[in-house]
């Protein structure tokens, strides 16, 4: 009995070894599309709040209490932490975020009176180098040291948040309080990604959860045998494929489509892609 439950032990840990082993292809693919817009310490604390909030889902759904223990317990984290998170809801903690050091800069930038100008309350132009009352001086108190200020100036600037004016003493003037790291296009794509692999998540979960015959269609065909250069006759013979799909998808979603909104009312849908595990720069030629 005891090699038993040994056996078990070990194939429980081979078996956790393999999910995370998957977790880190899906984080991956999280981290390429956020990564620069979103901080990992801002990331963390919305990760802590997500664990609490469905650890408490979880022990509820089994019938157990959803104890400060309990939830540390099946989350990993101290108590004083999840007591800390328990405090605020999902949104107030998203909200709290600056989701990354360049606009914790800029919020210290506005509303840290020792870098506004006193006569009008404006954020200051400021030096750029020296100790106190510069650009660089803001970068060491809103950031920390581990960051060059010109790193910082680069990345303000490409983000069209400041300009720098040339003068017998060069000085940094903000110009944008909205710093978007992303151009419009690439914040669209990254939401409809995200908001996509959600999806398909979603339905992964519900069908791991239901009887298989409330289940709803995930399924995915692959080969791992096509060569290189037949690459983009396929996509092309694909993207035919599925445009047909969709446009028949469509007119079956108008088929049961309500002519109005009405409370109540449910939201479904269907998805098309085709994906590979190449990058995208290995198509060029």
């Amino acid at each position: 009995m005891p090699g038993l439950v040994m056996q078990n032990n070990i194939n429980q840990q081979d078996d956790a070894k393999s999910i995370t082993h998957f977790l880190s292809r899906v984080f991956r693919k999280v981290v390429r599309l956020v990564i620069g817009s979103v901080s990992l310490p801002a990331l963390m604390e919305i990760l802590k709040a997500l664990y609490v909030e469905e650890a408490q889902k979880k022990l509820i759904r089994e019938g157990s209490k959803p104890t400060k223990s309990a939830i540390a317990l099946i989350t990993g984290l101290d108590t004083r932490v999840v007591s800390s998170v328990l405090t605020q809801n999902l949104d107030t903690t998203i909200q709290n975020q600056n989701v990354n050091p360049e606009n914790d800069l800029i919020e210290m930038w506005t509303s840290d009176p020792f870098f506004q100008d006193p006569e009008t309350g404006d954020p200051a132009a400021l030096p750029i180098s020296g100790r106190g009352r510069t650009f660089q001086g803001l970068v060491l108190k809103a950031i920390g040291r581990n960051i060059t200020v010109k790193t910082v100036m680069d990345r303000l600037l490409v983000g069209g948040a400041i300009q720098v004016n040339r003068d017998d003493i060069d000085t940094v003037q903000l110009i944008s309080k909205a710093y978007l790291p992303l151009s419009d296009d690439r914040v669209r794509h990254t939401e409809i990604g995200l908001l996509e692999a959600s999806r398909v998540l979603g339905a992964v979960v519900h069908n791991m959860n239901s009887d298989p015959e409330t289940r709803v269609p995930q399924q995915g065909r692959w080969t791992y045998r096509l060569a290189p250069e037949n690459y983009k006759r396929f996509r092309k013979r694909i993207r035919e494929l599925l445009r047909k799909q969709i446009k028949e998808g469509e007119l079956l979603l108008e088929e049961f489509e309500e002519p109005t909104k009405q409370p109540g009312q449910l939201t479904v849908g269907i998805g098309w892609y085709q994906w590979g595990d190449h990058e995208p720069e290995e198509e060029e030629e």
